[in-house]
C-alpha cells in the first residue's frame, strides 16, 4: 500500500483522498500530519464512543489465506470497519484519529478483542491474522500473561493468533520491536511482516524480527506472470525465506496466470480476490469452483510417482460399502446371504450399536450347510455360531505402514476375506486385500527406488513426501535434522570405510531408539539425517542417540585419539590443525498443526536450530526450538531431560 500523505480532516474529506489506494480495506495508519483541532475534535468525539462500546459498533471482515499447494484455508486476515454511517467508516480515518489522539494502543486492545471473540464466534479453521501497529506490539511485551488470560476466555490460544506487524508507521525503536516479537513468540503467538516492499524499512524489520510468515506486498505480486522484475524479485524474497524459515505469503492474488506463476516458483500460501474476497461470514472452506481451479493448476514437476501420496492413505481410503449381517439373524439367513451372493467371500457381523463382533466366512459357512440336517436343526439360531470372533480390523485412521504390519502376521487362509474399517468403533465399510497389497508394493517399490545404498533408510523423495503428509494430516510432531559433525576430518584420518561405519552407527543407533510404529527416520545423505517423531517421550529418545554415540563411537578410533580428544592433521599450506572427534547433533523443531504450509518451509526452518546444535563442543547434543512451545535451549548428551 502506497504511504501517500493523508489527512482524514482535509476539507475535501476521505473519499477524494483515498482513490489513490489500492488497498483501502486494510486498517492502515498513515504518517500524521497536522489538522484543525475543531474538525479533530468531532472525530475524536465519535472515537471515544467507540471506545466506550468496547468495539460493539466496530464491522470486521475475514479474508482468506489459501494453501494453494494443498488446496486448504490457512487461516483468516480480519479487516476492520467504522459504523457505516460514519466518517469514522474508514479504517484509514479510523485508525489515524486514534493515533492523533493517543489513543491507539488502546483502541487496538479493543479492536483486537473483537476480532477475537467474532472469529469464535464464526468457528472459522486455521489461525487468526490480525495486524497491529509496531506501537501496538512494542506495548504488548509486558503485557504478554494478560493477553494470554484474555483470549483464553475465548477459547483461543496463542498458537491460533498471528500478528502482522503494519508497514505503515515507522518504528522509532526497532530493538525495542524486535525483542516484543520475541517476547510474544515465546509464549505462543506467530509474527508476520506485512506488506514487504512497501514500508520504511521492511528488510531490516525482517532481519531483526526473523518473522514467521511474510506477506509480499500487491504491487509485487499484481501482474507478476508478465513482468520478469517482479518474479525476480518474489525469486528473491522466497530465498531469504528458506534462509530464514519464514513462509511467503503473496497478497492481492486476482488473475489465474499470477496464481499459476506464483506457484511454479515456489510460493505456497497466497491471498487475494481471486480465491476469496472479504467477507462478514466467510466460508469455513474453499468454494467448489476455487478448489478445482486449485487442482487444474498443477506446478510444473509436481511429482507422478504412484507411491507419491501412499504415506497419506489410511484405512478408511480404502473402505467400501460392504454386505453385513446383525448378530441376531440366524444362520439361515446367512446361508442365503452366501447363496445369493455367490461372489463375496466374507461378511462382517454387527452388534446392536453396528460394532463389528465378527466375520462369517463363505467356505466356512456353506460347507456347515451342506451337514446333514444342519440348517433343520440349527437354522433358527444366531449366525455368531458360525462367525470367527476374531476378524482384521483397522480404524479408519490406521496408517498403510499399520495396516501392511498387522498383514504380515494374517494366517495366509484368511487374506481373501478382507478387512473390516471402523470409525468410532462402528462398521465404516470393508476392505480389499488386493487394493492394500498393491498400494504397499508401490510404496515398497518408491523406497527402495530412493532407499540410501549406504543405510538402506529412506532418501530425500521419501523424506519430503512423509513430512507432507504429516503437515495435512494438522498432526503435531517433533522434526529433528541431525548431523555428524567433524565428519570429514575422521574420514581423511581414518579412510572411507571408518567414515562409512560412523554414518552406519547413527544410523543403527537412530532406528534402535526411535519406535518404528510411530517414528519416520530418513538419510538425506552424506552425514545428515531426518528423524520424524509422534512418539511420547521423544527428548529422552533424542538424548540416547547422543549418549550411545560418544560411546559406541570409541570402538572405532584409536586409544591416543580417545585421549587427545581428537587428532592433529595438516593443512594445504602445511600448517598442523587440531580436529575434535565426531560428534552427533540434532535441531530439534516442535512442529504444532498449520505452522508450516509445506515441506519446503519446514526444511527451512530445520536449519537454524542445527547450525545452533553444532555449537555444542565435546560431546554430542541437540538444540531445541520451541517456537510455540516454551524456550529455546541447547542440550548436551550428558544431560537428563526434564
Amino acid at each position: 500500500m502506497t504511504t501517500a500523505s493523508f489527512d482524514p480532516l482535509r476539507p475535501e474529506g476521505p473519499a477524494r483522498q483515498m482513490r489513490g489506494w489500492s488497498r483501502a480495506s486494510r486498517a492502515r495508519v498513515p504518517a500524521a500530519s497536522p489538522a484543525p483541532a475543531s474538525a479533530l475534535d468531532g472525530l475524536a468525539q465519535g472515537l471515544r464512543g467507540l471506545m466506550a462500546a468496547r468495539g460493539r459498533d466496530l464491522g470486521f471482515l475475514f479474508q482468506p489465506i489459501v494453501d494453494v499447494e494443498h488446496g486448504r484455508i490457512l487461516g483468516y486476515e480480519a479487516l476492520t470497519r467504522g459504523p457505516a454511517d460514519s466518517p469514522l467508516h474508514s479504517p484509514l480515518v479510523l485508525f489515524e484519529v486514534a493515533a492523533r489522539c493517543g489513543q491507539l494502543v488502546e483502541f487496538e486492545r479493543i479492536v483486537v478483542h473483537a476480532i477475537a471473540l467474532r472469529f469464535r464466534e464464526l468457528g472459522l479453521p486455521g489461525r487468526l491474522f490480525i495486524n497491529l501497529s509496531p506501537d501496538s506490539v512494542v506495548a504488548a511485551r509486558g503485557r504478554t500473561q494478560a493477553i494470554l488470560d484474555d483470549i483464553a476466555t475465548l477459547g483461543l490460544r496463542a498458537s491460533d493468533i498471528v500478528i502482522e506487524v503494519t508497514e505503515t508507521r515507522p518504528a522509532l525503536a526497532p530493538e525495542s520491536l524486535r525483542c516484543a516479537a520475541d517476547a510474544l513468540r515465546q509464549v505462543g503467538f506467530a509474527i508476520a511482516l506485512d506488506d514487504l516492499g512497501e514500508g520504511f524499512s521492511s528488510l531490516r524489520r525482517w532481519v531483526d524480527m526473523r518473522p514467521d510468515y511474510v506477506k509480499v506486498d500487491r504491487h509485487f505480486v499484481d501482474g507478476i506472470a508478465a513482468e520478469p522484475l517482479k518474479q525476480q524479485f518474489v525469486r528473491s524474497i522466497l530465498e531469504m525465506a528458506s534462509t530464514s524459515g519464514s513462509t511467503v505469503i503473496a497478497e492481492g492474488v486476482e488473475l489465474e496466470e499470477d496464481l499459476r506463476l506464483l506457484r511454479r516458483i515456489g510460493v505456497v500460501a497466497c491471498q487475494g480476490y481471486l480465491l476469496a474476497r472479504p467477507s462478514a461470514s466467510p466460508r469455513a472452506s474453499l468454494s467448489m469452483d476455487v478448489d478445482a481451479m486449485l487442482r487444474a493448476a498443477v506446478p510444473l514437476g509436481e511429482s507422478t510417482d504412484p507411491a507419491c501420496h501412499a504415506l497419506e492413505r489410511t484405512a478408511g481410503w480404502f473402505a467400501r460399502p460392504g454386505l453385513t449381517v446383525a448378530q441376531h439373524e440366524t444362520c439361515a439367513h446367512a446361508i442365503d446371504l452366501f447363496r445369493s451372493n455367490p461372489r463375496v467371500v466374507a461378511i462382517p457381523v454387527l452388534d446392536a450399536q453396528q460394532r463389528p463382533v465378527g466375520v462369517l466366512r463363505s467356505m466356512q459357512v456353506l460347507k456347515r450347510a451342506t451337514h446333514r440336517y444342519f440348517v433343520e436343526l440349527c437354522g433358527a439360531s444366531a449366525c455368531t455360531e458360525l462367525m470367527d470372533t476374531s476378524p482384521l480390523v483397522f480404524d479408519s485412521s490406521a496408517s498403510l505402514r499399520t495396516m501392511s504390519q498387522a498383514v504380515a502376521s494374517v494366517d495366509d487362509e484368511v487374506l481373501g476375506d478382507g478387512y473390516i474399517v471402523t470409525t468410532g468403533g462402528r462398521f465404516a465399510g470393508v476392505g480389499r486385500m488386493t487394493d492394500l497389497l498393491k498400494a504397499v508394493a508401490d510404496l515398497e517399490i518408491s523406497s527402495a527406488r530412493h532407499a540410501n545404498p549406504l543405510t538402506a533408510l529412506p532418501g530425500n523423495v521419501p523424506i519430503d513426501q512423509h513430512l507432507e503428509s504429516m503437515l495435512r494430516q494438522q498432526v503435531p510432531f517433533t522434526a529433528a535434522y541431525w548431523d555428524i559433525s567433524n565428519f570429514k576430518a575422521c574420514n581423511d584420518v581414518y579412510g572411507y570405510q571408518c567414515g562409512d561405519d560412523v554414518i552406519r552407527l547413527a544410523a543403527r543407533l537412530l532406528q534402535q531408539h526411535m519406535d518404528p510404529q510411530l517414528d519416520f527416520i530418513g538419510h538425506i545423505g552424506g552425514d545428515d539425517f531426518v528423524a520424524v517423531l509422534t512418539s511420547p517421550h521423544w527428548e529422552q529418545r533424542i538424548t540416547a542417540v547422543c549418549r550411545d554415540f560418544d560411546t559406541q563411537l570409541r570402538a572405532l578410533l584409536r586409544p591416543e585419539h580417545i585421549a587427545a580428544g581428537g587428532y592433529v592433521t595438516k593443512t594445504r599450506q602445511g600448517e598442523p590443525m587440531f580436529h575434535a572427534l565426531p560428534t552427533f547433533c540434532a535441531g530439534v523443531l516442535r512442529v504444532p498443526p498449520g505452522r508450516f504450509p509445506s515441506a519446503r518451509a519446514l526444511a527451512a526452518a530445520m536449519v537454524e536450530p542445527k547450525q545452533q546444535a553444532k555449537r555444542i563442543q565435546a560431546r554430542s547434543g541437540y538444540f531445541i526450538d520451541r517456537r510455540g512451545f516454551g524456550a529455546s535451549a541447547p542440550h548436551s548428551a550428558d544431560r537428563t531431560p526434564d
